[in-house]
């Protein structure tokens, strides 16, 4: 027996972003609150996105984000031009900060309290505005999920606003905002999402349906990710990897995360680092230990890699896409961006030692991960003379 969850409405395809006014029209909204990311206010998709609003005649407000990674002190300031607005709908548009804001703003919207009182997995009052999602960039999967992300600023720990009530009721996956996305953001987005579609697919609880879209999504998302830095206005790749890191989402909710999503946190709660690149670089890491231990379902992932070589008995494929994996954030400069931060000995004995505090999220990898593991893993990256500490 398993449960299965999808419960946004996806939209997917080249212009489609021009039919929101249709969109909402047809789900019962006349007047709706429009969050947009600052970065894309001038793009030419969100001016034709909200043209087409316009044309359906639905009242709409705009109100804009330019915080990266928010935490709830943020937020709380945030939400107040939000209140008593009548608004019936929250439309947001931006990358995953700005779809997180959104849902957060949503659910305070109608819940009373400030930001910080709704930390975790909190119990609501009454449901949030129904959120529409519409991401400009291919990585966090915000638009499928419940989850949105903000830290507490005091304490240095990214916990979100988590209520299965925040789930998008609709997505809008329009390849042509990701056309000319800066490199930094298209690679710490999309290797995010490749975190999610990984520890999703080896996670303890994964079912035959969550597997099917971690499936699908590695195959959509590790060929393109070889791609898209050399062909970036490529609409085609570009809309692979949206649609990767969709399925991708759809699939971490339903079966989890595991150790490089947990380590990412304390990585950029503290120290700054973008979500995308602080859990990529635990990746090939990662897939190494399981393999050493006996993992083998890799194999399988393998196979749908780009060049390929099917004969390859199992053990032989799993050894191999521990190397294409650790060969692709190379070619993705992961770990140059993490070597940007010259994090020490020091900072790597604090990541150590959050072993205990993350480790229910550990141990859902489908491999035993010592505290002794983390250690080598921890000194392999951030020592000095690591392997990719000094790129």
């Amino acid at each position: 027996m398993f449960n299965f969850k999808l419960k946004t409405h996806l939209v997917f395809g080249a212009a489609t972003s021009e039919q929101l006014g249709k969109i909402l029209t047809e789900l019962g909204y006349r007047k709706v609150g429009i969050i947009l990311d600052r970065g894309i206010v001038a793009h030419p998709q969100t001016r034709k996105a909200l043209e087409s609003i316009k044309a359906a005649q639905v009242a709409y407000q705009t109100f804009e984000n330019d915080a990266i990674e928010p935490d709830y002190d943020f937020l709380e300031a945030f939400k107040k031009p939000f209140l008593n607005q009548g608004f019936e709908c929250l439309v947001g548009i931006g990358g995953g900060s700005t779809l997180d804001l959104t849902k957060g703003v949503a659910t305070l919207v109608t819940n009373p309290g400030e930001a910080i009182s709704y930390r975790g997995f909190p119990k609501l009052q009454h449901r949030p505005l129904p959120v529409v999602a519409i991401p400009t960039t291919a990585g966090t999967g915000s638009e499928v999920t419940y989850n949105a992300v903000f830290t507490d600023a005091k304490q240095k720990k990214k916990l979100g606003i988590n209520s299965e009530y925040n789930y998008p009721v609709q997505a809008i996956l329009d390849p042509l905002f990701t056309v000319g996305c800066p490199k930094a953001v298209t690679v710490s987005s999309g290797a995010d999402a490749l975190v999610h579609t990984l520890e999703s697919y080896v996670h303890k609880n994964h079912t035959p349906v969550s597997r099917m879209y971690s499936t699908e999504a590695f195959r959509l998302l590790y060929n393109n990710l070889n791609k898209v830095l050399d062909h970036p206005q490529d609409i085609e790749i570009r809309g692979h990897l949206a649609l990767g890191a969709y399925l991708a989402g759809a699939a971490l909710i339903n079966a989890g995360s595991g150790p490089s999503g947990a380590f990412s946190y304390p990585l950029g709660a503290v120290y700054k680092v973008p979500h995308g690149y602080a859990g990529a670089i635990f990746l090939p890491e990662i897939t190494r230990l399981n393999v050493e231990k006996g993992y083998q379902d890799y194999a399988a992932l393998y196979d749908l890699m780009e060049g390929a070589d099917k004969k390859l008995a199992v053990k032989e494929k799993n050894s191999e896409f521990v190397k294409r994996i650790a060969e692709l954030m190379t070619k993705l400069d992961v770990p140059k961006a993490i070597a940007a931060y010259k994090l020490t000995d020091k900072d790597a004995e604090f990541l150590i030692e959050q072993y205990d505090v993350l480790k229910a999220a550990i141990d859902q990898n489908p491999m035993e991960i010592t505290k002794e593991d983390v250690r080598k893993m921890m000194t392999k990256i951030f020592h000095p003379g690591g392997t990719y500490a000094r790129v």
